[in-house]
């Protein structure tokens, strides 16, 4: 059967095309040269047409002769044109007018920072995160950078104005993904699982995000990877820490192509250069992999296959409250998806998807040893249907299950990791269903005034129960660089899967609530850009322990604040400045009463400078200062004669907080080719760069230990409290 699928999809590949055909290419720009993007191209009288990408591109495959177009995308004139489509290939340039109001781009959508367009959010490119200095070129620590993470640690989760890293939601090719990052036990993960070499963009959103986005409570991080037709490169890379290749080939030119990923890393040579840390017992290691198979059976049809793989394993010796001892973790992470999308009738843009992940952790650390299985499957279909030039519009559904299983060895005493403490058996289980659908309206109201109006319902099989959320946005085109924007929404996720037990859990509880209320201010020119923008969050039905049920919804809690992006370009000079107050409490678990969030910082302030030296010579820097960590310090300690261990008596929740987080990085990245060389062709841009990782030394700390009866506390440094510098190149052809 599969061989039979596979001679299918290979003959429909090489199928030639009709003879009479002519194909029409083409690009849909402003009056400014910028490309427009999700423009409709129609030939109404052949039932045939074309959505331009975020290039502003579009093919179009046409029988020799005459046709009219018709070119469509909301804040901008409608075109019709002739054209005469022969027997060789036709380029187009289309140029739309803006509406008579002056309107330029509009992105509707709140806490987006980064790239305003027509798709509205902040869309942030691979080249971005390839120069971002201290981002390692790294998705999850590039986007530390920006405003709206607020995290307390220098782990690669992202924690979202004040949100649990769970409240994020993660997609990649419209497909949810969990647990995207390598060494997971780390502060939620240290880095990303995905290759920036396949990343084609990523929207990411603090809020106030589209109704197409359900089950998460504070953000969204949208990853689109590549999906090139006719590319032929291959790239290797190397550092310090690991290596890598990646490339692209088509196997059937205009039909079938193949990219994908293979990288490995280890500690073991950064080690042998700097000294191995005592705290090391074996070099933290992973290896990840993913290729992508596309194949293009229409002009305006693409299918497309994908596998993900990934693994990593640490053993480091590690401390709680007044142990130390050995931390052993290991993880794989797997998943293969299937994503189609095409134009139907001219006009009305599908795009669906379905996957399949598995993810497997064990961990041990002490008299702990837990085993984690989860088995997700997801499907979704999207839509996109312009509506003449004053509304587009999107529905969708979505179709999600869950399964997770952790078993093994848990503490019974949650102070106690000494030798012969305690333990009680771990048989987690929760299993749910999750479908959902979801309707939204981008209109032009009123001249510059633009709305984005909608809502989703979502159905959580256990316990049986319907939320509906509202959402809405408007966003008010002052002139043609000033902007105001206010978005206000509700959002529901369902509980995390360690509370659904049936037995030491409550698998009735209810999906978590935030309501998010947004105004944010724009100006915009050709120099820079500034944004400022207030929020606020209000947390209801959070998780909190009862007597009863051992979990109930009867948490709750507030997130509020403001964030500022200043970006700006002077000639060679480029660069940004970020910032974000945020001011948090919530009451959830055993917290008596509503206390200040561990889940970020009070405050927290980037900058970033890059320095274009030479056409091949860039420089950057970027200093990070932020508040400490707000965490529970011990109070006092009893002794327990049956233990002989001293156990703590801990002081108010969330009281103390940790010394100023400072760290200053510096990069240099040189461009350079390579010549011809035999049967080797002459290279495309290569790279090499050298990075300094906390140049400055500072010792920051990760959290607090203490000594064995609690009367002496000290601090353990985080993970990159040494001075690192590290070299690597990338050679593509």
């Amino acid at each position: 059967m599969r061989r039979a699928l596979v001679a299918v999809v290979l003959a429909a590949a090489l199928a030639p095309r009709p003879a009479t055909a002519a194909q029409v290419t083409g690009v849909v720009l402003d009056p400014k040269g910028q490309p427009v993007e999700y423009a409709t191209v129609a030939v109404p009288a052949l039932r045939l047409g074309a959505v331009t990408d975020e290039q502003g591109r579009f093919t179009l495959d046409l029988p020799a002769g005459r046709a009219a177009l018709d070119v469509m995308q909301v804040g901008y004139q409608r075109l019709q044109l002739t054209i005469a489509a022969g027997d060789s290939a036709l380029a187009l340039r289309i140029v739309l007018r803006v509406e008579p109001v002056p309107v330029a781009e509009v992105s509707v959508a709140a806490s987006s920072f980064g790239k305003a367009g027509k798709g509205e959010g902040a869309v942030v490119r691979r080249r971005e995160i390839m120069t971002t200095p201290g981002g390692t070129a790294d998705i999850f620590q590039a986007l530390r950078a920006l405003p709206g993470i607020n995290a307390p640690n220098e782990g690669a989760a992202l924690y979202i104005r004040g949100g649990d890293p769970r409240e994020t939601l993660i997609r990649v090719d419209d497909g949810d993904v969990g647990h995207p990052y390598h060494y997971e036990g780390a502060s939620g993960g240290l880095f990303s699982a995905l290759d920036s070499y396949m990343l084609k963009s990523a929207f990411f959103s603090s809020g106030g995000f589209s109704a197409k986005y359900g089950g998460v409570l504070s953000g969204v991080l949208d990853i689109q990877t590549q999906d090139p037709m006719n590319l032929r490169t291959v790239s290797v890379g190397a550092n310090v820490v690991g290596g890598g290749a990646s490339g692209s080939w088509p196997l059937v030119p205009d039909r079938l192509s193949l990219v994908g990923s293979l990288r490995w890393t280890s500690t073991s040579l950064l080690n042998r250069l700097y000294g191995t840390p005592e705290d090391y017992v074996s070099a933290p290691g992973s290896r990840d992999g993913i290729g992508r198979l596309i194949y293009r059976y229409s002009q305006s049809g693409h299918l497309s296959a994908t596998w993900f793989d990934s693994h990593d394993e640490v053993g480091v010796i590690a401390n709680r409250l007044n142990y130390e001892g050995t931390y052993g973790s290991e993880g794989r992470n797997q998943l293969g998806a299937v994503n189609v999308q095409d134009v139907v009738a001219g006009k009305l843009a599908l795009r669906g998807q379905a996957s399949l992940q598995r993810y497997d952790s064990q961990t041990r650390f002490g008299p702990v040893d837990l085993a984690q299985a989860e088995r997700n499957a997801q499907a979704n279909l999207d839509a996109l249907w312009p509506l003449g030039t004053r509304h587009q519009l999107s529905f969708g559904a979505n179709l999600r299950h869950r399964d997770t299983r952790i078993t093994g060895v848990t503490l019974a005493d949650s102070t106690d990791y000494q030798s012969g403490a305690p333990t009680r058996e771990s048989a987690i289980g929760a299993r749910y269903d999750y479908p959902g659908f979801y309707l939204e309206d981008k209109l032009r109201v009123w001249g510059p005034l633009y709305a984005t109006v909608g809502g989703r319902m979502d159905y959580l099989s256990r316990p049986g129960v319907w939320t509906a959320d509202p959402r809405a946005a408007l966003a008010w085109r002052v002139d043609d660089r000033q902007t105001l924007r206010v978005a206000a929404g509700r959002y529901h996720q369902p509980a995390d899967a360690s509370f659904l037990d049936p037995v030491y859990g409550n698998p009735d509880l209810h999906p978590l609530r935030a309501d998010h209320l947004i105004a944010g201010y724009e100006w915009l020119s050709e120099y820079g850009n500034i944004r400022v923008e207030g929020f606020r969050k209000d947390y209801r039905g959070l998780v909190a322990q009862d007597a009863l049920s051992y979990y109930a919804n009867t948490g709750f809690g507030y997130a509020r604040g403001v964030d500022v992006f200043v970006q700006g370009t002077h000639r060679w000079l480029s660069g940004w400045i970020s910032y974000g107050y945020l001011d948090s409490k919530r009451r959830e678990l055993d917290d008596p009463r509503e206390v200040p969030s561990a889940y970020g910082v009070r405050h927290s302030l980037t900058l970033v400078a890059q320095y274009q030296a030479t056409s091949s010579l860039i420089l950057g820097a970027k200093y990070n200062v932020a508040s400490g960590r707000r965490y529970t310090p011990v109070a006092a300690a009893t002794y327990d004669p049956s233990r002989n261990l001293w156990r703590p008596v801990y002081g108010d929740h969330h009281s103390a907080q940790l010394p100023t987080y400072q760290r200053l990085d510096l990069r240099m990245t040189r461009l350079f080719s390579l010549p011809a060389a035999g049967r080797l062709r002459e290279s495309s841009t290569c790279v090499f760069y050298v990075e300094g990782l906390n140049v400055l030394g500072i010792r920051n700390p990760l959290e607090v230990v203490y000594g064995a009866d609690y009367s002496r506390s000290g601090t353990t440094d985080s993970y990159f409290s040494r001075v690192l510098l590290v070299a690597g190149f990338s050679l593509s052809w």
